[in-house]
């Protein structure tokens, strides 16, 4: 009803007893899902996989480990039976060996390359994603934090299922000029988390316009590099706390709204680009 027609299915909440994936009968949840989403001609372009905060890593216990990398395995079955395009992961960051490249690299392939493959058998992308600043100094830098890792890593899988997802609300964080990072990143570009923030103090995941990221420069980049995917919201906390309601319906409609602006700025450089 609030006009959008494609959405992300979030797959992080294995912490939580009721969560689909942890479910006996998961799959039939899942399909049930699909079923819904078909009705309403709406496609699920992409997840989110399980993620937890990275100083936890190092303290999982074997039990949780285990439920962690399960709730990945059935994250990665569930993308292929909604048709979800690409599923979003969070690289991963070694603290140890001062937090050298090579270390964190390996890491991420000795975890991730089983996953990927079983992404690939289920006809599931896998885009890694840019990460933000570790602001509370938990852990002095994260991998991948800057797109020169990021490409780095993308690029040593030597596989067109794996790519890059662009948070902009991490990268006003990390206050890269987006443009010139988006130039960078270029056919990589698999999928997009669309938030906001102030200052890039906080990881708020505002709606556009309430922060401060450049929206008019972060579009004329997706023009430049020819970007023909979807404008994927990462806004959880929007709305989130409004009565349920027509209240939140409103709230909802306003969100879409926001997102055609966005789309106006993207067909103004495209216009503007072919003109020069």
């Amino acid at each position: 009803d609030a006009g959008y027609d494609t959405v992300d299915i979030s797959f992080v909440f294995q912490d939580h007893d009721d969560f689909v994936l942890r479910a006996d009968h998961w799959q039939q949840r899942v399909e049930d899902i699909g079923k819904t989403a078909e009705t309403l001609g709406i496609k699920i372009h992409q997840c989110h996989l399980p993620y937890t905060v990275p100083h936890k890593l190092a303290a999982m216990t074997c039990e949780y480990r285990a439920l962690y990398d399960e709730c990945t395995r059935r994250a990665y079955i569930a993308s292929g039976m909604l048709g979800v395009r690409w599923a979003v992961a969070h690289p991963w960051t070694h603290p140890e060996l001062n937090f050298e490249n090579k270390a964190s690299l390996e890491a991420n392939h000795a975890y991730y390359d089983p996953f990927i493959e079983l992404g690939i058998q289920h006809n599931v992308g896998t885009a890694l994603e840019n990460m933000c600043p570790c602001l509370n100094r938990e852990m002095p830098m994260r991998y991948c934090q800057h797109y020169d890792q990021l490409l780095e890593l993308v690029d040593s899988f030597h596989d067109p299922m794996v790519g890059v997802c662009w948070d902009t609300g991490h990268a006003n964080q990390m206050k890269l000029d987006q443009h010139r990072a988006l130039l960078a990143v270029g056919s990589r570009l698999k999928a997009l988390h669309i938030n906001d923030n102030q200052y890039g103090s906080f990881d708020e995941h505002l709606l556009p316009y309430i922060g401060d990221n450049d929206w008019a420069s972060i579009m004329e980049a997706l023009v430049e590099i020819d970007y023909q995917g979807v404008l994927t919201y990462e806004t959880g906390r929007v709305g989130r706390l409004a009565p349920y309601g027509e209240f939140q319906h409103a709230f909802l409609r306003a969100t879409h709204e926001s997102g055609m602006c966005m789309l106006h700025l993207y067909e103004e450089a495209q216009k503007r680009l072919n003109q020069e």
